[in-house]
């Protein structure tokens, strides 16, 4: 296509009012400019461009949009294939000013203005390219005017254009040029971090990076910059938060004044090492390392000696790979920046202090044991943020903790992290100190047995809150894992497994006592007994026969009025339920009990003796003793415990205590073995009123109490038998149907039986005692038989069962029975069925038989 253009032409067509006219001629020349031949000079096409460029520049005034649009185009054509000229660059610049700098919006098209930037875009690339850009120098001041406007416009794209023209005009322009004009553009870009596009708030972080390079480094732009930019470090969109780190990588490399700011640009880099999104992280590493390698060349005589003195610790985390020692270096020369981190801890939103979390974390990794002389300054702090209400903060400061216990000089900051718990006996302290210790490779014997000292005091094992349980617990298990590696002699190891084994069994204790749900800590203090018990080669059972008691001095303050939620009351009942009752501690807790009974209110009365009547169903598993000093210590622990609460008592509590006195005669009747059968006998006298007692619970363990009364008299056993046989009517049908199998079960010693010697005077007394069983043997009949045609189905099993043993034992009575209970029998059938299965014709048989 041949380039000739005839200007006076498109003079008069631009000159002409019709706006069709006008926008044809633009079109055509547009196209003629950009499709004209390579072999045309730029001087025939500068030429024809001063005898135009008053034309197309009064277009960019016309009133029509499509007008306006193609004059901007036909001078981008131009401009395209122009030299470099000052004099068409201020013109062009003079009228962009005119259209895009002023105060109001003067081109109402979105459209249009987008154009006015990518037009002055394409100059700064095109002088840019031809290495002229000084030939701005003058018209800074128009050209600053038109990007804070497009900036501050208020379409998306007419922004993003101005931020990228920007950082084109940063790139290649003279800072003492811009210098004066940077805080008005960097306060305009600020404008722009808020914005609801993602997009836009990336391109003012890349314009502000590039103006910032710019600004005098001793005044309060830099100081600004940071402080609006940080907030965006948490931004929802990773590719916002990846534009921070990348700005920070920007300073580190090419602030002229960048040492002196480290401590404000190395956040924006070090929180995107630690962020959720893979992207930013493969992004951002690279950079990171190559900021570290500047570093180094700039400090390779003191980092390379440091290099050689700072091996890599033995139990470094396993998936963290270590910084190298340029950004190693960065960040140890920037320990300053540790107390604005840990103050961010403490803030009130939840994702600032989670950031902070994680700059710390990236902190700690890079500061290594330089920071170890900090440590006291953010111990405090940061054990607060390791009980924060939530969940993802406490993890996060979990992990800074883990990672501080492995990096810090452990000699170091064992001492302080001591003087925190002694000082502050709080489970944020502990928890902290527990992530540290459990991570780090030190523990000495000393510090071990200091350590069990401490937790054993009462500010710890006997707190009742839920999660310091949990990490009292989880720190004696790193205790144990750390003591398998002491060379200690066995004597010392013992005595630091005693002072365990007291706190586990408190912490225990006390988390089974609580009345909310607790069986995690339960069973996780249990099995921190059995690890104990299995590094000591021993049953759990023999720590409890061994140590218990020592556990049992802990208990303090039982002689005062206490309710049932004191934690001596709880810890008592906690113990009690752990251990159960033991030969080697049975006086000393019996010694507790009466504290408890003597001084404690009525519900912790209660509440302790249900841990006894339920720790006394395993008697016969936990007390071991000969027979003689087996009968000796249950007789001795009825008589002081149990005995003296049998007696009837008014009122809510005494009732309630003799039903807790009942329960645990009954379990002792039941486990205690053969021993309790010489104990039983010496209460008998208290039976009779307990069977009748108001409480049902009372009556129901008395009930089931009766068929362990033997080898008693007929005279002793005649007031508990009729005692049991009037439950045959009791309005509850579990003791009635008791009481009913209880009744064939019960049998007397007599006296004929109890003597060697055949006087004449000892069979007179055994047969008169063999007419009063018989007597009562016949009432008994007569009521198991009124029973017998019951409508509950279990009652009438229980009656024909004693029935049986009765008709056995008592044939001649039985006989006698059932021919009186034939005649009044409303169904004679089932009584005479009954009558054939028990029918006796050998006699009646003895006990033996």
């Amino acid at each position: 296509m041949n380039y000739d253009l005839d200007t006076k032409q498109i003079c008069g067509e631009l000159e002409s009012s019709e706006h069709r006219r006008r926008n044809n001629a633009l079109q055509r020349l547009c196209e003629q400019v950009e499709q004209a031949p390579e072999t045309v000079s730029s001087d025939a096409i500068a030429a024809d461009f001063d005898e135009l460029y008053l034309h197309l520049l009064k277009c960019y005034d016309d009133r029509f949009e499509s007008v306006r649009d193609h004059a901007v185009l036909a001078v981008n054509a131009f401009l395209e294939r122009l030299p470099p000229s000052d004099f068409h660059l201020l013109n062009v610049v003079a009228t962009l000013a005119d259209r895009m700098g002023q105060p109001e919006t003067v081109e109402p098209s979105e459209e249009i203005r987008l154009r006015y930037v990518q037009q002055l875009h394409l100059m700064l690339r095109k002088y840019a390219r031809m290495g002229n850009v000084g030939v701005f120098r003058e018209c800074y001041p128009q050209v600053v005017k038109v990007l804070v406007k497009s900036i501050r416009d208020e379409y998306a794209a007419v922004q993003r254009e101005g931020c990228a023209t920007l950082v084109q005009l940063a790139r290649v322009a003279d800072t003492q040029e811009l210098r004066p004009f940077t805080e008005q553009l960097a306060i305009a870009l600020y404008t722009m971090l808020n914005h609801r596009h993602s997009a836009a708030r990336i391109a003012a972080i890349e314009a502000l990076g590039r103006v910032c390079l710019h600004m005098d480094a001793s005044g309060e732009g830099m100081r600004r910059l940071f402080m609006e930019v940080s907030p965006l470090l948490m931004d929802s969109m990773p590719l916002v938060r990846r534009a921070c780190g990348e700005l920070g990588v920007l300073l580190l490399l090419e602030l002229p004044d960048r040492y002196s700011y480290f401590e404000r640009i190395l956040p924006l880099v070090l929180c995107c090492l630690k962020d959720d999104s893979p992207e930013v992280l493969r992004f951002i590493r690279p950079l990171w390392v190559k900021c570290g390698e500047q570093y180094y060349e700039e400090n390779e005589a003191e980092l390379s000696q440091q290099e050689i003195c700072d091996p890599q610790v033995d139990n470094y985390p396993s998936d963290v790979q270590r910084p190298t020692i340029g950004c190693r270096g960065l960040v140890q020369r920037s320990l300053r920046l540790l107390q604005l981190i840990t103050r961010e801890t403490g803030d009130w939103k939840e994702n600032v202090r989670l950031h902070s979390l994680k700059l710390l974390y990236q902190f700690v990794l890079h500061a290594e044991s330089a920071m170890t002389a900090k440590f006291f300054e953010i111990y405090g702090q940061l054990a607060q943020v390791c009980c924060d209400s939530e969940y993802a903060v406490r993890e996060e400061a979990a992990k800074v903790a883990d990672l501080l216990g492995r990096l810090l000089a452990y000699n170091a900051w064992i001492e302080h992290g001591f003087e925190g718990l002694e000082r502050n006996a709080r489970e944020p302290y502990l928890r902290c100190f527990y992530h540290m210790f459990n991570a780090a490779n030190g523990g000495t014997y000393d510090q071990l047995l200091r350590l069990c000292k401490l937790l054993r005091s009462t500010d710890y094992s006997h707190t009742l809150k839920e999660h310091f349980q949990r990490f009292i617990l989880k720190t004696l298990y790193t205790v144990l894992v750390k003591s398998r590696r002491l060379t200690a002699p066995m004597e010392d190891i013992h005595a630091l497994y005693e002072v365990f084994y007291v706190i586990a069994t408190k912490v225990t204790a006390l988390a089974f006592s609580r009345t909310d749900t607790c069986n995690g800590e339960v069973k996780y203090g249990k099995e921190i007994i059995d690890l104990l018990a299995e590094v000591m080669d021993i049953k759990p059972e023999m720590l409890h026969v061994r140590w218990f008691a020592l556990a049992l001095l802990d208990v303090q303050n039982l002689d005062t009025a206490l309710d049932e939620t004191a934690e001596p009351v709880q810890l008592l009942y906690g113990l009690v339920h752990i251990a159960g009752i033991r030969t080697t501690y049975l006086p000393q807790l019996i010694a507790m009990l009466k504290l408890v009974f003597g001084h404690c209110s009525d519900s912790a009365q209660v509440h302790v003796f249900s841990a006894v009547s339920l720790a006394a169903l395993n008697w016969g598993d936990t007390v071991w003793a000969e027979r003689e000093q087996g009968t000796q210590l249950l007789s001795n622990f009825v008589n002081e415990i149990v005995e003296p609460h049998l007696v009837w008592k008014a009122g809510a509590s005494g009732e309630a205590m003799r039903s807790m006195a009942m329960a645990t005669l009954c379990a002792l009747a039941q486990h205690a073995g053969d021993v309790v059968l010489e104990v039983l006998p010496a209460y008998a006298k208290h039976m009779p009123s307990l069977l009748e007692d108001r409480n049902v619970t009372t009556r129901h363990y008395a009930a089931k109490t009766m068929i362990y009364f033997r080898g008693m008299s007929v005279e002793v056993l005649k007031p508990l038998a009729y005692a049991t046989m009037q439950r045959l009517d009791d309005p509850s049908a579990g003791i009635r149907v008791i009481a009913a199998r209880s009744l064939g079960i019960m049998r007397p010693e007599f006296k004929s039986q109890a003597t060697d010697a055949g006087d004449g005077e000892g069979e007179g007394e055994g047969e008169y005692e063999r007419e009063v069983w018989e007597a009562f043997v016949k009432r008994a009949m007569d009521l198991l038989l009124l029973h017998l045609e019951s409508p509950e189905a279990e009652m009438k099993h229980a009656a024909r069962d004693s029935l049986t043993q009765l008709a056995k034992q008592h044939p001649a009575a039985w006989q006698e029975r059932y021919e009186r209970a034939l005649t009044l029998a409303h169904n004679q059938d089932v009584l005479a069925e009954l009558y054939a299965q028990l029918s006796i014709a050998d006699g009646p048989k003895t006990a033996t038989e």
